[in-house]
């Protein structure tokens, strides 16, 4: 090995060595990411199988005119009993039969409870939310969809029993339902790299979620923190902008397994995929600096690094065995924490397509976020004239 290094380090030139040694630093960033973000996740303290009795909690369910997934999925989670656990249904102005299909639920089930927004409002999805959280009787809240339709026998007494004293906020997965579609296979590819990118940062001390959903919190933490003040206005993100404001790292759980993971039935089309990356931008932008300054790190380490990697190949063509030998090391660390991640969710068939994803989107969500960045400053600058 070390006649290797000396053959192949002998002659270089100092430009070539400078190069070599910037792709070394990169590569090294790269890595530390994947050890310790990334494999944040898996790399925790091993989570136990033993479900304990919890605190009773309060599943918040705002919805306009999903009558069919009311109808085929609330009966469903109600049927639960190995929890104490409250349903607080708003309708959001539904102009089909969804509050009826609710009356009837009601009769004689008193874990739901219903209330509605008499009007049609601008941000009314916040409106309703708000009137869950005060209507909520329990001290643990969390937001659950009209279609959740995949969920385990343990999932709620899972999550029930990680309420404890010493937490404010616990972090479970959500998914949609896999139907092999291609914006269904983008939306869940880009849903769980989100959800493993904010679960890593926040098990590296650096929390924040990207989706509400199967999320729980302390309903006092929102009144604490203002409720939606002047985030009402806020397009694409809801509860995810108050839990960032109250989220710490020594007060949230990460509970990224399959036992508390649920999946939902939706069907996705290109505006749903377009208006999750949107979400994500809008979130990011509302994280206080140190969060963002970590998060432009992390993106930009990421675009630079094939590129590099390039220039490294066509100007260091001779140390082409040192090079393949470490981008090989990365590869197999890469593969192992993903496919390790992927099994602890039990999520199937997204494996290669993945890690496609991480590697090529980057670059075009480099042009989406400008372009959306762009398109927000006009909007605002026509609205202020």
């Amino acid at each position: 090995m070390q006649e290797l290094f000396h053959i192949s380090f002998s002659g270089i030139s100092t430009f070539k060595l400078i190069l070599l040694l910037a792709f070394t630093a990169l590569l090294l960033i790269r890595i530390l990411y994947l050890l310790l973000v990334t494999g944040g996740i898996i790399f925790k303290r091993k989570q136990t199988d033993e479900v304990q009795s919890g605190e009773p909690i309060s599943m918040l369910l705002t919805y306009r005119n999903e009558e069919e997934n009311l109808l085929n999925y609330l009966p469903e989670i109600l049927k639960i009993d190995n929890t104490n656990f409250e349903v607080v249904a708003v309708d959001d102005f539904s102009q089909d039969n969804s509050l009826s299909v609710l009356g009837v639920m009601k009769n004689g089930n008193g874990k739901l409870r219903i209330s509605s927004l008499n009007q049609e409002t601008r941000f009314s999805e916040k409106l309703a939310q708000n009137i869950a959280l005060k209507a909520a009787k329990n001290s643990w809240v969390m937001v659950i969809p009209a279609s959740i339709s995949v969920f385990g026998e343990r999932w709620l007494q899972s999550i029930s029993g990680c309420l404890t004293s010493g937490k404010d906020v616990v972090m479970n997965y959500t998914n949609i339902v896999q139907t092999g579609h291609f914006y269904n296979r983008l939306f869940r590819i880009e849903l769980f790299w989100q959800q493993v990118k904010s679960a890593g940062f926040t098990a590296c001390g650096i929390p924040f979620v990207y989706s509400e959903e199967n999320v729980a919190f302390r309903k006092e933490k929102y009144f604490e923190a203002g409720g939606y003040g002047q985030k009402v206005k806020e397009p694409f993100a809801n509860l995810e902008l108050l839990i960032n404001k109250f989220i710490r790292k020594k007060k949230v759980d990460i509970r990224f397994q399959k036992e508390t993971s649920i999946q939902k039935d939706e069907q996705v089309k290109r505006h749903n995929y377009f208006n999750l990356l949107k979400k994500s931008i809008r979130i990011e932008r509302n994280l206080p600096g140190y969060k963002r300054a970590v998060l432009f790190i992390d993106d930009w380490t990421r675009l630079l690094f094939l590129p590099l990697l390039a220039v490294v190949i066509v100007f260091v063509s001779e140390l082409w065995l040192l090079i393949t030998i470490a981008i090989g090391f990365k590869i197999i660390i890469h593969l192992f924490i993903i496919k390790t991640t992927l099994n602890h969710l039990n999520e199937r068939k997204i494996f290669i397509s993945s890690l496609m994803y991480e590697l090529l989107m980057p670059y075009y969500k480099v042009f989406y976020r400008w372009h959306f960045n762009r398109r927000s400053r006009k909007q605002r600058w026509r609205s202020n004239i």
